[in-house]
């Protein structure tokens, strides 16, 4: 069993406490949009606001830990968790930006689950979770053109 944690302290000041301010935030654009009934600054401080707390809390894109142990792989966060089986997952994409952050779909990715920003480079042990990510994605869909080396070239 191999778990893999984002470090504690990282986790609350780039997900834990932007999502606590999201919280104030939507209060306050609550608060100052029922007093003028409009589509203005406080409305768009409402949906930014949903939208965060959404992500954070109920689909659970941002794990604190992700779990592999052999079986299955788990995403945790606050207190919940998503499984994925080994064995059942028949689809993963994995869409890489700088400094090894990966946003990963995974097994029929919906509005509450399967959607999940990982940052490798703030998880003990980063780089093996990125090389198993990556050789899970390899192995299910081998035709992808990232995957394609030594490609020839047909002369005609």
């Amino acid at each position: 069993m191999k778990d893999y944690v984002y470090y504690p302290r990282r986790y609350f000041f780039a997900v834990t406490l932007p999502a606590i301010l999201m919280f104030f935030l939507l209060i306050y654009g609550m608060i100052r949009n029922f007093q003028s009934v409009t589509f203005d600054i406080y409305s768009m401080i409402i949906m930014v606001s949903v939208y965060g707390l959404f992500n954070n809390f109920i689909s659970l894109s941002q794990p604190s830990s992700i779990v592999d142990d052999g079986e299955s792989l788990e995403f945790h966060a606050f207190g919940r968790k998503h499984r994925y089986e080994w064995r059942k997952i028949q689809y993963i994409r994995i869409k890489e930006f700088y400094n090894r952050k990966l946003y990963i779909r995974i097994d029929n990715p919906g509005l509450f689950r399967g959607r999940y920003w990982i940052k490798t480079s703030m998880y003990d042990d980063g780089d093996e979770l990125y090389e198993k990510l990556s050789a899970l994605e390899r192995k299910l869909h081998p035709e992808q053109l990232k995957f394609r080396t030594g490609m020839e070239v047909k002369k005609g």
